[in-house]
């Protein structure tokens, strides 16, 4: 069983905070529940403390990712096993609002994961404006140690594999979504893209239309994927970091190390399994811009 059951948010460096923090607050429909005297800005979907966290940078960058750990671990004993591990961890108090305690693990010199077992109850709601997703599902995060990171996350966090493409992307999840980290091996170190579920299909619309209404361009989409299944759409926001805003993801069930049957699986039962590089679209929709830099 893995050691955490959700991702719980995304940090990420922008060269242009104030355009990046409109973006998020009016297209994207977030709250900003509080800012630190370092100036990161602390951005809500609506059920969680925080999902996003922008702060000041010369260039984007990828900051940290944040876990929340099973009900009732122990920090201290998490931090013990992460360090048994081989990974450096350093337990921190009241380092960013919402959350006084938490471990954060050094995995590899460009990646950096917290975790913590409690977080505030604040639950400001949905705001209602803007695109206005769900949740935040999954990230996206290119490294060129990347074999290392997958490890880490199958060894010691516990995830299981769902799918891979071209042996260079691995689709990982600790819950019942096909894939909340997905990494790829290459020879840069960049956020690939944060991924936003829609409440349903017909949002999808309704999306491209806000993004439009903001002077704004949906890259690639809605198509249906191979790996996940979900329909999926594009864009990038003023940090350049790409958006995935998506429904249908597959339901992974890891008794069976299988995906709830779909009628539009390619085989039943759907298996993890590789898929080609030229099979990322299940409606054969070509990508128009570079996969790897966006």
């Amino acid at each position: 069983m893995p050691k955490v059951f959700k991702l719980g948010y995304v940090a990420m460096g922008a060269a242009d905070l104030a355009k990046t923090k409109d973006y998020y607050l009016k297209t994207m429909g977030t709250h900003e529940v509080d800012t630190d005297s370092d100036g990161n800005v602390y951005l809500s979907i609506g059920q969680s403390h925080h999902d996003i966290v922008l702060s000041p940078a010369a260039e984007k960058s990828l900051s940290h990712v944040g876990f929340q750990l099973n009900k009732g671990t122990d920090l201290d004993d998490f931090a013990k096993q992460a360090r048994a591990y081989g990974v450096q961890a350093e337990i921190k108090s009241d380092s960013q609002p919402g959350i006084a305690r938490l471990v954060e693990v050094t995995v590899a010199e460009d990646h950096v994961a917290q975790f913590y077992e409690t977080v505030a109850d604040h639950n400001p709601g949905f705001s209602g404006q803007g695109i206005a997703p769900l949740r935040m599902g999954h990230a996206a995060i290119i490294s060129p140690n990347g074999g290392k990171l997958v490890k880490f996350y199958q060894d010691f966090l516990g995830f299981w594999w769902t799918d891979g493409i071209g042996g260079v992307a691995n689709f990982l999840t600790c819950n019942h979504e096909h894939h909340v980290m997905n990494l790829l091996e290459a020879p840069v170190s960049v956020l690939h893209h944060v991924a936003f579920q829609l409440h349903d299909s017909a949002q999808h619309v309704h999306a491209a239309d806000t993004l439009r209404a903001h002077g704004m361009q949906t890259k690639w989409g809605p198509s249906r994927h191979t790996a996940g299944h979900n329909l999926a759409a594009y864009h990038k926001d003023p940090n350049d970091v790409m958006i995935e805003l998506y429904t249908d993801m597959d339901v992974f069930i890891p008794e069976a190390n299988m995906m709830e049957p779909r009628p539009w699986h390619e085989e039943l039962p759907m298996t993890p399994r590789q898929w080609g590089m030229d099979q990322l679209s299940a409606w054969d929709v070509e990508f128009k811009f570079d996969l790897i830099q966006g």
